[in-house]
C-alpha cells in the first residue's frame, strides 16, 4: 500500500511538472518540540510543547510540505482588586489561560541550500481555550471558568541542521486571533513561541 501512495504522488508531481519522487521515500515528517511563548496580552511566559506530523510533496525539490501542529500551554497572570466585600478591602486572582493549538500549516523548506536548512509556513491557528480565574488566596472568590474556539494564523518561521539521523530544528512561532470571554473580556490570542526540537523524516 505504501508504495502504490508513493507511485501516485510521483505520477501527480510528473504531471504538474515537479520534480520526481526521491529514492529514498522520506515523504512522512515527524517532529517534537519544546519552548516557551510570550503571549502579547499581559500573561506571563510559559513552557509550550507540541508535536508536528507532515508529508512532503514533490513539488519544488520536495521543498513543500503539508502538516498539522498539535501543542499546548498554560500562561498564568495575577491581579488585586479593590472590594468592599470582602474580607481586608482588597483581594488578589489568578487568570490560568489552558489552550490547545491545533494548525494545518504549509511549510516551504529551502532543501536546495547544503547544511542549514531554513525554513517558514502559514496555516489557520485553532485555539480551545479554558480561561480559569480563581482567587489567588483565601478561597473568599469561587472560580470562574469559560471555554471558547478561537480562529487565527500562525507563522512558523525556522531551520534544520542535519544532526545524525535526524535534524535538529529551532523555531520561532508568530499568531494571533481574537478572544471574548466574559471574565478576561475582549482580547486576542497573539503570541510568540520560541521552541527547539527534533525532525525526522521516512
Amino acid at each position: 500500500m505504501r508504495h502504490l501512495v508513493l507511485a501516485l504522488v510521483a505520477a501527480t508531481g510528473l504531471a504538474a511538472g515537479a520534480a520526481p519522487a526521491r529514492a529514498d521515500g522520506q515523504t512522512v515528517l515527524v517532529s517534537a518540540k519544546l519552548g516557551g511563548i510570550a503571549p502579547f496580552d499581559g500573561l506571563s511566559p510559559f513552557v509550550s510543547g507540541g508535536v508536528e506530523v507532515g508529508y512532503v510533496l514533490p513539488a519544488l525539490h520536495h521543498g513543500l510540505a503539508i502538516a498539522l501542529d498539535v501543542d499546548y500551554t498554560q500562561p498564568t497572570r495575577t491581579g488585586s482588586e479593590t472590594d468592599p466585600r470582602v474580607m481586608g478591602g482588597t483581594y488578589t486572582w489568578k487568570l490560568t489561560e489552558q489552550e490547545l493549538g491545533l494548525m494545518p500549516v504549509l511549510l516551504y523548506r529551502m532543501t536546495s541550500m547544503k547544511g542549514v536548512v531554513p525554513y517558514g509556513g502559514i496555516g489557520p491557528r485553532v485555539l480551545l481555550n479554558k480561561s480559569t480565574v480563581q482567587d489567588n488566596g483565601a478561597p473568599m472568590i469561587s472560580a470562574t471558568t469559560e471555554v471558547s474556539t478561537t480562529i487565527g494564523v500562525g507563522v512558523p518561521l525556522g531551520a534544520e541542521l542535519p544532526l545524525g539521523p535526524g535534524r535538529l530544528i529551532g523555531e520561532v512561532l508568530l499568531q494571533y486571533g481574537a478572544l471574548h470571554h466574559t471574565a478576561t473580556g475582549n482580547t486576542n490570542t497573539g503570541a510568540a513561541s520560541l521552541s527547539v526540537g527534533w525532525r525526522m523524516l521516512f
